[in-house]
Order: C-alpha cells, then structure tokens, then sequence
C-alpha cells in the first residue's frame, strides 16, 4: 500500500493556555480596586512549520505570559473583562503573523461563592482583527 506524501512543510499547530493566573484590578464594583484573581484561557492557531526545530518556528506563548502576569499587574483598574480580553487578542495577532486564529477568555473565580468562576470569551480570526483591531 503507498501513501502520499505531504509535500507541505507547514502545518495546522494548535496552542492552548489554561488558567493562567495574574492578579489584577478589574471590575465596577469600589472592592475591586485591590487586585482580585483572574484566570486567563486562551487558544491560538496558526501554521506554523511541521518540523519545528527552534521557538522561531512555533508561537512563542511566553508574550502572553509576560503581558498578563508582568504587565496586567502594574495597570491602572479597567472596569471590564472585555477590555483585557480585546487587548490580549490584538497582542497575540500583533505579536505571531502565522496566527490564524485566537479564542481568549477571562474568568473571575472569586465572584460568587455559588459559581467556580464568572467570565467572558470571545475568539477572532485574522480578518476579525484586521477589521476590529483599533
């Protein structure tokens, strides 16, 4: 039996960040001016080469990292989920040309007792942030 041989060198890679936590003001509320948990999910597609053999060749993730957990930090209060999820996908998109696709969601999981956690999530294309991005 023969098989054919992909002759492409890329491929479809898939990168998923679960529950990465970062303290953070966020909120409407007066209580949420001190730092409250958050966890940050996110999955990011892109074609990215088959073999890869160095972090040139796949999506670095330590950007998101260092954004949500360096930089988020040392931020002024913003009073929306909304407002970091946008601004996290539009550094992703920004940060990887290879990047396809993104879904990034926020969650808060101190809100309410009867709840695990309370969160918003919204996913983007490259032309979704090409036409949304500011």
């Amino acid at each position: 039996m023969s098989f054919k041989k992909n002759m492409s060198s890329e491929q479809k890679w898939r990168v998923h960040i679960r529950n990465l936590e970062t303290l953070i003001r966020i909120g409407i509320h007066a209580h949420e001016q001190t730092p409250q948990r958050v966890l940050v999910n996110a999955v990011i597609e892109g074609l990215f080469p088959l073999r890869p053999a160095s972090i040139e060749d796949c999506f670095d993730y330590d950007h998101v990292h260092a954004l949500v957990v360096g930089v988020w930090p040392k931020q002024a209060q913003v009073g929306l989920m909304e407002t970091r999820v946008i601004e996290l996908l539009e550094h992703i998109f920004t940060m990887d040309a290879r990047v396809s696709y993104a879904k990034v969601g926020l969650c808060k999981p101190d809100i309410f007792k009867e709840a695990e956690a309370v969160g918003v999530e919204v996913e983007w294309t490259r032309e979704d942030f090409k036409r949304l991005a500011k």
